[in-house]
């Protein structure tokens, strides 16, 4: 059981460091989370520390992210993330694979910070394929793209040089192909969900941007979601 004087320091030290968290959050947590922190440290002292430094490390960046997200409206936050995520993609291919796990950490980060944006698609509610194609002018472009990377995908397996090249290239364009489609398939009953989904699945065709057409369906996609905007449209009452 620790002192008086070790609790006071111990109190006074994850005090500073919960400055690390945005003004909003510690307005509302500042002291219930000192109080958890301060009994944890009565029962078993210094090793507090074990378990709060990792917590630490995890929900600082996310709420930090959280709290810069919550000033844009929603339609902002998803493209905002994809160009997190497309950003992020550049930078591990510019600065080769080093770069890969630390940049993967921060697009966690950024996912998980908004994961209720996303909370819907696990809904198993969907429009049948065949009605989300037409449901739009830009969904047959959406609904092609994501076909050629689930082809694309299927034809890495034989096409790479290496197992691992194999097994990450065709598991990343099967899960965009399956991602597009599936967010076609989601948008007529959540539209917030099923655009989010549609824009991130755009990003591998964007990075290609040397193929041409790949990207420019991609520009045509994100043209059509933008336009379309992110919220449902409420239903126009039938006229008596």
């Amino acid at each position: 059981m620790a002192s008086a004087r070790s609790l006071a320091r111990h109190r006074a030290l994850y005090r500073v460091l919960l400055n690390l968290y945005p003004r909003s959050f510690r307005r509302g947590y500042a002291e219930p989370m000192t109080q958890v922190f301060v009994d944890h440290l009565r029962h078993v002292g210094a090793r507090a520390w074990l378990r709060t430094v990792p917590d630490l490390t995890r929900t600082v960046p996310t709420e930090r992210i959280d709290a810069i997200m919550s000033r844009l409206g929603p339609g902002a936050r998803v493209v905002a993330l994809a160009f997190v995520v497309l950003g992020a993609a550049v930078v591990s291919i510019g600065f080769g694979g080093g770069a890969v796990p630390i940049v993967a950490v921060a697009v966690v980060a950024v996912l998980a910070s908004q994961r209720r944006l996303f909370v819907p698609l696990s809904h198993r509610d969907h429009a049948p394929l065949r009605h989300a194609v037409v449901q739009t002018w830009w969904a047959p472009v959406a609904a092609l793209l994501g076909l050629a990377m689930l082809v694309a995908g299927v034809g890495t397996i034989f096409e790479a040089h290496n197992l691992g090249g194999r097994i990450v290239g065709s598991a990343l364009l099967l899960a965009f192909g399956g991602a597009m489609l599936f967010g076609l398939m989601r948008r007529p009953l959540d539209r917030m969900a099923g655009n989010s989904m549609i824009l991130l699945a755009t990003i591998p065709a964007l990075l290609f941007f040397w193929v041409i057409v790949p990207p420019l369906a991609a520009i045509v996609i994100w043209i059509g979601v933008l336009s379309s905007g992110f919220s449902d449209r409420p239903a126009v009452p039938a006229a008596s």
